[in-house]
Parts: C-alpha cells; structure tokens; sequence
C-alpha cells in the first residue's frame, strides 16, 4: 500500500517527535509517512529537491510561509482556537494524537474527492441523503428508529451522521456510558449554531473538529444543546444551517434527523430538504388522528408547497404486534412501508434502554433501510 507523504511544521520539536513517534507505533503508520519541519524555509526547500507533499500541516504563520511555495497542496492550520487562521480547514493542534490523526485523514479524503477552491461549495454535497424521523405525537420511539437507521446504514457501508432536533435530546442514553465517558469534546449544538452565526465559513471545520464519535453506533452526532434556550428559539433558517454543515462537510453519505413532534416553518424547511420523512405511527387511535390532524393542517398552512413533499412522505408501523389493520394502515395519501418495527416488551418502561439491545429490532430496521435504499435507486 503506497503511503501518504504528510509534513508537519510546528515550533515546538518535542511536539514533532511524541507525533511521530505515534504514528511510526500506530495504524496510521500504515497510511502516513511523516516529515517533520521547524521552520518555513527548511519545508520550501525540501520542496525544490523534488519530494512530493500530500498534506500540509502546520501552525499558522508557517503556514502562510509555506503556501507560497505549495499553493495547491491540501492544508490545515494547527490552531489554539478555531478561527485564529484564513485556512479552510483548522484543528486543534492540541488534541489526542487518535483524534489529531483521524480528523488529519478525513481532511485529505475529503480534498481528494472535492479537488476545488476553498470558496467553492462542493457540488457533491447536495447528493447526500437525508432522512427525517417525524411524528406528531411523542413517545412513538423516533429516537430508536433514527439511531438505529444511522447504525443500519454504516452497516452497509455509508458514512452516517446522526442529528437530533428535539427539544428534549435523549439519544445519549441509547448509546450507554462508553460513548458518554469517552472524554470527547462536550461541545455540541449550541456551539455549532453560534459559529454558523459568528463564522459561517468555519462551519465545516468547526464540525469536524467537534463532532462525537460512537463505537456501538458506528456513526457521528452531536452532544446535545448546552442550553435548551438555543433550541427553543431555533429558525428554520438556522436548523436548515445545521444540515448544511453536515451535508457540506463531504463526509457523509447519509444524516439521518430525530424531529420534534409538532408542525411548524421549521419541520417544513426541514422535510424540504430532505430526500425521505418516514412518519412513524402506532396502532393508537390518538396517535393515528394526531397523524391525520399534522397532515390536514400542512395541506391548509402551506398548500402546494407541503402537497409536494408528499411523494418524499412514508408512513411507518411501530410497536406492531400483529398485522395493521386496512382501517388503520393509510394516513391520508401517504404511503406505507413494507417493513413494520415491532414492539419490544423488555423496552417498555425502562428508563434507559441500550442501543441494539434487541436483535429483532435490530433487524426490522436493517430490512427498513434496505427497502428505502431501494426506493430512492
């Protein structure tokens, strides 16, 4: 396997050797060969003797030393603070060298495959796929359906992100204290949200930097909001932000979003945007009429412009324990899935339930994705 030539120019010399002596000891060493600089000029001219560079690495000022030699090598400033540099991509240089690495290695995938100008928006972004969990009653089980859609599809092979919009995120919970204790950045929502504000051309570097990884899910997600208030007054402009950082980033395949139950301009944004929104439904009559009245009232509030997403609507079946019934099966002109997700007798009233803890549940969701990948092609 051919390797990667990275160059790392950093002052500090201890810093270069803990760095590569981590990745002579690791799995990156398998993917990187490291060169290490203290200084600009010594970068520049092991240029001019003719070795390649596939990735740049490096504080800030040296950086901008060393651009004028390799102007259209991929780059990352490594930064004390997010926003310190003009770079595209900036990452703690401070960090866990696991963590510095990985993050090193998407960056370069992520330039290979999108080999544009940093004020380019990659068109490749808007061919990510996303699927929105809704229902207009609570306590239909979103949540267990989102997340394990997220782990069904990394699964099979896609790169999966994981979103949540509620107001009350309990995702966490699902995923156990190995996920939560892990030591990973808490930064979460609320911070992304004020960078889009505050930097929106940092959005995508600021995401990659914070985002949560989970070893049970097999995808990425966000902690929760650090303060509720941010959720409660968020727009539909800003949730439709969030989205964009994710699709944008080029390294998801698929975001799958947990929604809030209700129907208001910022669901609608949201199923806009979206490539599928499965309405997930019960054999409850009250949830089953909260269904009916949510698509009565898109049809009255936003006429034509909700009567077009319906093709993108599909209705799903949960906590099924026997064949729905034809009575209840439609929901108005939305279609109903083929897979139904059924009811887990150990999951009911527990108040923390560990993801993929049940392998039939399991298994409905992977037949779900499978049918939905087979409808969109």
């Amino acid at each position: 396997m051919e390797k990667y030539q990275l160059a790392v120019a950093v002052k500090e010399q201890e810093y270069l050797k803990r760095l590569s002596d981590y990745i002579r000891d690791s799995k990156f060493g398998e993917l990187w060969q490291v060169t290490a600089f203290t200084h600009a000029e010594a970068c520049k001219a092991y240029v001019k003797q003719g070795y390649s560079i596939s990735l740049i690495a490096a504080q800030p000022d040296l950086l901008a030393e060393i651009r004028s030699e390799l102007p259209s090598v991929p780059a990352i400033a490594l930064v004390l603070k997010l926003g310190e540099s003009s770079e595209e991509y900036e990452l703690h240089q401070y960090q866990p060298l696991p963590l510095l690495l990985q993050r090193l290695t998407e960056v370069h995938a992520r330039a290979a495959a999108f080999p544009f100008p940093a004020d380019v928006t990659p068109k490749g972004a808007s061919g990510v796929k996303v699927i929105s969990v809704y229902s207009a009653a609570g306590g239909t089980g979103k949540t267990a359906l989102a997340l394990h859609l997220v782990h069904a599809a990394s699964t099979y092979g896609s790169r999966a992100f994981y979103l949540n919009l509620e107001r009350w995120n309990t995702a966490e919970d699902w995923l156990g204290p190995e996920d939560q204790a892990s030591g990973q950045a808490k930064e979460g929502l609320s911070e992304l949200l004020y960078g889009i504000k505050a930097q929106p051309d940092q959005s995508v570097s600021w995401l990659m930097e914070h985002r949560k990884r989970s070893s049970l899910l097999q995808g990425d997600y966000f902690a929760p909001w650090t303060n509720v208030e941010d959720r409660m007054t968020l727009s539909e402009e800003e949730a439709a932000g969030l989205v964009n950082a994710a699709a944008g980033s080029g390294q998801y395949d698929l975001i799958v979003i947990d929604m809030e139950s209700g129907l208001e301009e910022l669901h609608v944004t949201i199923f806009e945007k979206s490539t599928q929104v499965l309405w997930l439904q019960t054999s409850d009559a009250s949830v089953k009429n909260k269904q009916e009245l949510a698509l009565r009232y898109g049809r009255q509030k936003w006429g034509s412009r909700f009567h077009g997403m319906l093709p993108r609507f599909s209705s799903i079946n949960n906590f099924a324990v026997a064949a729905v019934e034809p009575s209840l099966s439609p929901m108005g002109s939305i279609p109903r899935a083929r897979a139904e997700l059924p009811e887990i007798l150990e999951w009911r009233g527990a108040s923390r339930v560990k993801l993929l803890s049940s392998p039939l549940y399991r298994a409905a969701v992977d037949k779900l994705f499978k049918q939905l990948s087979v409808e969109e092609g």
